[in-house]
C-alpha cells in the first residue's frame, strides 16, 4: 500500500458552509480543480447549524483556511461577521464566497458572474439591450436580476406565482439600477404574478427567458414554471434554466420543440466555483484547463450526492 501524501503541513484549506450541506457537488468541484492545477489546497464540506454561525465563521479564520464558500441559508446572514463586502455582493445583498487574508475576511458573489459568464459562453450573447424575463423571485431571480440590471438589459420582467414578491423584487432591482454608477438603466423593470392573458405578452416579447425557480427540479420532473397557455415560444428567443438535475427540464425540451436555444444551470454552478478558486488563489484558470475540468464535473454532476441523512 502506497502512503496517501496528498494533505500535509503545507495544505491549504478551503470549504462550505451550511445547513443541509451532503446534496453539494461543490467539494467534488474544487478538489478536482486543485488537482488540475497542481495545488496543494483541499476543500471540506462543513454543516453548519444555525445557532453556531458566528462561531463557525470566526473559528475559519482561526484555523488559518484560505477562504470558504456560503450557501444556503447563510449567504445574506454571514454577511454580518464579514469585515470587507464587495459592491456587487452589497448590492445583491448576498456573499457566497469569502477570502480570508492578512486576517481580513472579504465576502464576494460569484454566482452573479457564474451566470452571466456560462450564458455568454453558451449562448454567444449577451444582455445588453435585450428584453429579459425572469421566472421567481427568490435568491437566484434577485442575484440575476441585479446581474442583468448592471450589464445594461433593454428590459426586465420578474414573473412570480405571488405578484406582491415579485413587485417587491422589482422595486429593489428598480431602486439597485438608479443608485448605481456608470449603469444603463433598463427602460422598465416590472413584477406580475401568474395570471393570463398578461403573461403571454410578457413572455411573447421576451429576448430571453430565466428560470429560477425549482419547478421542474429532480424528483419532481414534470413540473414547469409556467401555464401550458404560456408557453407558447418563439425560434428566436433564448431560455436559460438554472436547473441542473435533470439535465433538460420540461421547461427546457419544451423550448427546444419550438426551436429555442436552451440551456441548463450546470455551467452557472461550475463558473462560480471557478470564479471562488480564482479569488482564493489569485491564479486565472486558462480555458484549457476550464474544458478538462468541465468534462469532469459533467460527469460529477450527472449523479450528485445524496442529501443529509
Amino acid at each position: 500500500m502506497k502512503a496517501d501524501g496528498r494533505v500535509n503541513g503545507k495544505t491549504r484549506l478551503t470549504g462550505l458552509i451550511g445547513f443541509p450541506i451532503a446534496h453539494s457537488v461543490s467539494p467534488q468541484l474544487h478538489n478536482t480543480l486543485s488537482l488540475l492545477l497542481h495545488e496543494n489546497i483541499i476543500y471540506i464540506p462543513m454543516k453548519v447549524p444555525p445557532e453556531e454561525l458566528p462561531t463557525a465563521v470566526s473559528g475559519l479564520k482561526s484555523l488559518g483556511f484560505s477562504g470558504f464558500n456560503v450557501t444556503i441559508p447563510y449567504k445574506a446572514s454571514v454577511m454580518d461577521y464579514l469585515d470587507e463586502i464587495s459592491t456587487e455582493a452589497r448590492l445583491i445583498g448576498a456573499v457566497n464566497t469569502v477570502k480570508i487574508e492578512n486576517g481580513i475576511m472579504k465576502g464576494f458573489n460569484t454566482d452573479a458572474e457564474g451566470f452571466a459568464g456560462a450564458f455568454r459562453t453558451e449562448t454567444g450573447t449577451d444582455f445588453k439591450g435585450k428584453n429579459v424575463v425572469i421566472l421567481g423571485a427568490g435568491g437566484t431571480a434577485r442575484t440575476i436580476a441585479v446581474k442583468v440590471v448592471l450589464e445594461a438589459a433593454g428590459r426586465l420582467s420578474i414573473i412570480n406565482r405571488t405578484a406582491d414578491k415579485a413587485l417587491r423584487l422589482a422595486y429593489d432591482v428598480m431602486r439597485i439600477a438608479g443608485d448605481t454608477v456608470n449603469t444603463t438603466k433598463p427602460s422598465e423593470i416590472t413584477g406580475s404574478g401568474i395570471m393570463l392573458p398578461d403573461i403571454i405578452a410578457i413572455i411573447d416579447s421576451a429576448d430571453i427567458i430565466i428560470n429560477t425557480t425549482s419547478s421542474g427540479m429532480y424528483p419532481d420532473t414534470e413540473d414547469c414554471p409556467l401555464p401550458s397557455e404560456a408557453c407558447i415560444l418563439k425560434h428566436r428567443q433564448i431560455v436559460y434554466d438554472v436547473i441542473y438535475n435533470p439535465a433538460e427540464t420540461q421547461f427546457l425540451k419544451m423550448a427546444r420543440s419550438f426551436g429555442c436555444t436552451g440551456v441548463n444551470g450546470l455551467g452557472m454552478l461550475f463558473r462560480q466555483g471557478v470564479a471562488a478558486h480564482e479569488i482564493w488563489t489569485g491564479r486565472k484558470i486558462t480555458e484549457e484547463t476550464l474544458i478538462e475540468a468541465f468534462t469532469a464535473f459533467r460527469e460529477i454532476a450527472a449523479n450528485p450526492p445524496e442529501g443529509d441523512e
